[in-house]
């Protein structure tokens, strides 16, 4: 039994395969089976024409390089009379000797533009391109320049709030060690709080008392405020152009080195310290940026 088996045909082998003939296009019409024929015959003969001939840009480079591949020979007329003035190969032309060995190589030109176009052309790209670097290089610098400016001034207007704070919060620690220290004014107008000036708060004192009795006197009452609300213009105009001269920085300078020389006071630290030694050797310093660290 497994003789038989070995010498029947396998119906699914490639070898059987390739016994059978072309039959393509298979079970079509007459008309299309035709057509298929010209066409592999069509396909058959170009390909058999591109092995025999070959295009015509294809035989000039051959010619070409299998031309320059030789070198010049003594049937040249060119070569003959240098060779008659003396010249052998291999030789470097000139008086000296030190001109060309090689002839003058071959620059094919293939488009349809005149002499000198093509290197008019790179020429204005080399232009061009330096131009588009030359922009592209200011647009950077002007970025870069934008983007320091910006975190400068964002730099700044952090440092202005962050001065504002301090000297607020300064302003209200100098009152109060001030206060304890028996002092009933300051001895600046910035180093206390506004609301904490002495001549305000007699003000604020007397409108209440008008506020409470005086109710029913409206006319008095009224001309009584305009002559205190003139006498407080007048020293708050005063104070005001005295604080315009500082910045709010300068005055929290002013104001520290009073706290830390009177009171040996650090209002970052928080801490009222014993001494100038003790402040000098447990404060990191006098400014907001020693005490980031």
């Amino acid at each position: 039994m497994s003789n038989v088996d070995d010498d029947e045909d396998d119906y699914m082998s490639d070898a059987f395969l390739k016994q059978c003939s072309d039959t393509r296009p298979g079970l079509l019409p007459e008309r299309v089976a035709k057509r298929f024929e010209k066409d592999k015959k069509k396909k058959e003969l170009n390909s058999m024409h591109r092995q025999m001939y070959k295009p015509r840009a294809t035989l000039e480079k051959e010619k070409r390089e299998e031309g320059l591949k030789v070198n010049i020979g003594s049937d040249n007329k060119g070569f003959a009379m240098l060779q008659k003035m003396g010249y052998k190969p291999g030789m470097a032309i000139g008086k000296a000797g030190s001109g060309r060995k090689e002839p003058v190589p071959i620059q094919l030109k293939l488009g349809r533009g005149g002499l000198g176009q093509e290197a008019h052309q790179k020429r204005k790209q080399e232009e061009q391109r330096l131009m588009r670097a030359s922009m592209i290089a200011k647009r950077q610098k002007r970025d870069s320049r934008q983007r320091t400016e910006f975190v400068q001034r964002m730099g700044g207007r952090f440092a202005e709030k962050r001065a504002d704070g301090d000297l607020r919060k300064s302003q209200k620690v100098c009152e109060q060690l001030d206060a304890e220290a028996g002092l009933t004014k300051p001895s600046e107008y910035f180093f206390w709080p506004v609301e904490f000036h002495p001549k305000n708060k007699k003000l604020k004192a007397k409108n209440d008392r008008l506020n409470q009795g005086l109710s029913d006197m409206t006319g008095g009452y009224d001309s009584v405020l305009d002559d205190d609300e003139d006498d407080k213009d007048e020293e708050e105009e005063d104070d005001e152009e005295e604080m315009e001269l500082f910045t709010a920085a300068e005055m929290l300078e002013i104001l520290t080195l009073y706290l830390r020389k009177t009171y040996k006071y650090c209002v970052w630290c928080g801490t009222r310290y014993d001494d100038a030694a003790d402040l000098a050797s447990n404060c990191p310093g006098a400014t907001a940026e020693a005490h980031d660290d």
